[in-house]
């Protein structure tokens, strides 16, 4: 059986079951795309993804890339998992706190299983996350980090790799001491290449300062 077919058998468990939908991962490492399937991948073997999401609550209907500029913190999640619902208030927490210092370099999905948008904006309600509800119904995404149940959150840096993950109810002060470190690497980096570009931008200002004086010297020059 293809690892594709597999994920979504047991997506189909948790929607019939409606109950704790939990699996162990075998591995954390990415998997390799199936050959026989069109894939979303570049030339330098980085998954290139665009997660649909929807809107409700405070999410809103577009796409998210991934990898994106940042960090991802992706919560693979299911309605019909109870497991899944006594992670969201520790997340909740988590998210809020790491906001505080992290707002531009840390985006937050859910990705779900493929349930009806109407079942899905009820069930969003519920709660009071403030991120993205997404779709992943090809498994594609799942697929290539190996993820076989819920709940699991995994963190994905602009590279596409795949830098920390947890499964089942996971507390807000693991959430936080897990992720702080990478957030604060893609934070450094992004302000080293905000700066790279203001240094730029200053030696060009400087470069057409000196030529305007130097026409100013000549013209005096002249006289």
């Amino acid at each position: 059986m293809k690892r594709r077919e597999a994920v979504a058998g047991l997506a189909s468990v948790g929607l019939l079951g409606g109950g704790v939908a939990l699996w162990r991962r075998t591995s954390i490492t990415p998997a390799a795309p199936d050959e026989t399937e069109e894939t979303e991948e570049d030339s330098s073997g980085e998954p290139e993804f665009e997660l649909e999401t929807i809107d409700a609550g405070e999410s809103e209907a577009g796409t998210i890339p991934v990898p994106t500029d940042g960090v991802l913190l992706l919560n693979f999640t299911s309605p019909s998992c109870g497991t899944c619902q006594r992670l969201m208030p520790p997340l909740e927490d988590a998210v809020a706190e790491l906001t505080q210092s992290y707002a531009d370099v840390l985006t937050v999905v859910s990705v779900t299983a493929p349930f009806p948008e109407d079942d899905l904006r009820e069930w969003w309600a519920e709660h009071n996350a403030d991120w993205s509800l997404g779709f992943d119904p090809r498994g594609r995404l799942s697929t290539w980090y190996r993820i076989t149940g819920y709940p699991v959150l995994a963190a994905v840096d602009s590279d596409g790799e795949l830098r920390w993950d947890d499964d089942g109810v996971v507390d807000t002060n693991v959430i936080v001491r897990n992720l702080e470190p990478i957030l604060e690497e893609a934070a450094t980096a992004d302000g080293e290449d905000e700066r790279d570009v203001g240094s730029a931008e200053h030696s060009g200002n400087s470069s057409t300062e000196e030529r305007a004086d130097d026409g100013e010297t000549d013209a005096e020059t002249a006289q």
